[in-house]
């Protein structure tokens, strides 16, 4: 066998294993996969923090799609935290506290997201609190069904389904279908204690975390995902309304698009190692299973994709070397030809069409479960072909940076 075989077997055994794991555990859960309303559920007082930066395109919309929820208007508290904009976003925000007294706007001096966001829960009248980005925008029933998970009292934070906002390219569309299958793993994980990451666009928080387990921190501009460790690590449940529905902007640009990655990819590394004790399989089971899985996950797509690389370029330059040979006569150089019937009865092809099959089920069950029915197949084509290759060079430019201790300028 060749090295690439053996990795390539290796890789499809962990995904596979991964697969098998995921399905047992959602068709055991299957039932529970939404919390049917009730309509005599009293809804609790809720603060809505909206931490911002320089989002004057953005807040209005963000604070409309809050005051449309369908929720008990005398039941929401908007705090809306400017962290030392340069634009018109605090003037933008001002104009809903005139107007509406669920509405209180903050100015203060920037100092990242994690100190907004920590203004503002110091500012909360309820004891639930919401984290809302500024560039996101909710849907009508998103925190009517979040809110409903707390009726169980060992629930300590619910979070939502993130959606990119109508994708209308290539790369927004690559982004689409991975927020929604990330929506239906995450409620998976759910299920066997294993989420690891608070997403900011839309999270719900018994405000009881913040005065025992302390405020948000920086956390390498990752706080959703050391919020999330810090809760786990104190064995807090963390749950998931898989039809709680948030809109965010997805990334425009592959510049965009990579520094977005960089700072995420980072961040979880760090994250990681500060809360390495989590990784024990023995206390921490589910979760750390998952943490492990993830890692080993991320060394093989990017060995892999170093090893394509290595074997590409070499074939190119071997093919260019035999056109110098033979002086450039094309009618004599002709390309490698490949079997249809050879691909496809390899051990390796049919392994990697069965991954790419489990794939496939994952975004259809994400596409049944979010309740969406938006979703391109050529978003879908698109995904498969380019993901794993943007994945792994997201990885390898993270491993890089940290080598030599670049962080990302994020605001």
């Amino acid at each position: 066998m060749t090295i690439f075989e053996i990795l390539t077997y290796f890789s499809i055994f962990i995904g596979l294993y991964f697969a098998i794991f995921i399905f047992s555990t959602f068709f055991e859960n299957r039932k529970k996969i939404h919390l049917k309303d009730d309509k005599q559920y009293d809804f609790p007082l809720v603060s809505l923090v909206v931490p911002c930066y320089n989002e004057e395109l953005n807040i209005a919309k963000t604070i409309q799609s809050i005051l449309n929820l369908d929720y008990p208007s005398d039941k929401l508290d908007i705090i809306v935290i400017d962290d030392g904009s340069n634009d018109q976003t605090y003037q933008k925000a001002k104009e809903f506290e005139l107007e509406d007294n669920r509405v209180r706007v903050f100015k203060k001096e920037n100092g990242g997201k994690y100190t907004a966001l920590n203004l503002g829960i110091s500012k909360a009248k309820a004891n639930f609190v919401a984290t809302v980005d500024a560039d996101s925008y909710l849907h009508t029933l998103s925190l009517r069904k979040m809110m409903l998970y707390f009726a169980d009292s060992s629930i300590k934070a619910t979070i939502s389904t993130v959606v990119v906002d109508r994708p209308k390219n290539i790369l927004e569309g690559v982004q689409y279908v991975e927020y929604l299958m990330g929506g239906f793993l995450r409620k998976v994980f759910s299920f066997v204690g294993g989420i690891n990451v608070v997403p900011g666009p839309l999270a719900v928080f018994r405000k009881e975390v913040f005065e025992k387990l302390g405020a948000f921190r920086r956390a390498y501009q990752t706080e959703d995902l050391e919020i999330a460790l810090r809760m786990q690590r104190a064995n807090y449940k963390i749950a998931h309304a898989i039809d709680a529905i948030v809109y965010t902007n997805g990334c425009k640009t592959f510049k965009e698009l990579f520094y977005q990655r960089l700072r995420w990819r980072q961040g979880l590394i760090f994250n990681f190692i500060d809360y390495k004790d989590l990784l024990n399989l023995k206390k921490h089971g589910n979760l750390a299973f998952l943490m492990i899985n993830s890692i080993v996950g991320i060394f093989l797509s990017v060995v892999i994709f170093l090893f394509v690389a290595y074997q590409t370029i070499s074939l190119i330059i071997r093919q260019i070397h035999f056109l110098f040979l033979i002086r450039w006569d094309t009618l004599t150089f002709s390309l490698p030809k490949l079997s249809w019937i050879t691909l496809n009865t390899t051990p390796v092809a049919l392994l990697s069409l069965v991954a790419i099959i489990c794939c496939l089920i994952y975004i259809l069950l994400s596409k049944i479960y979010t309740l969406n029915q938006e979703m391109k197949y050529t978003n879908i084509a698109f995904y498969i072909l380019l993901f794993p290759i943007l994945n792994a060079v997201w990885w390898i430019s993270t491993f890089w940076s940290t080598l030599i201790r670049k962080e990302v300028i994020w605001k």
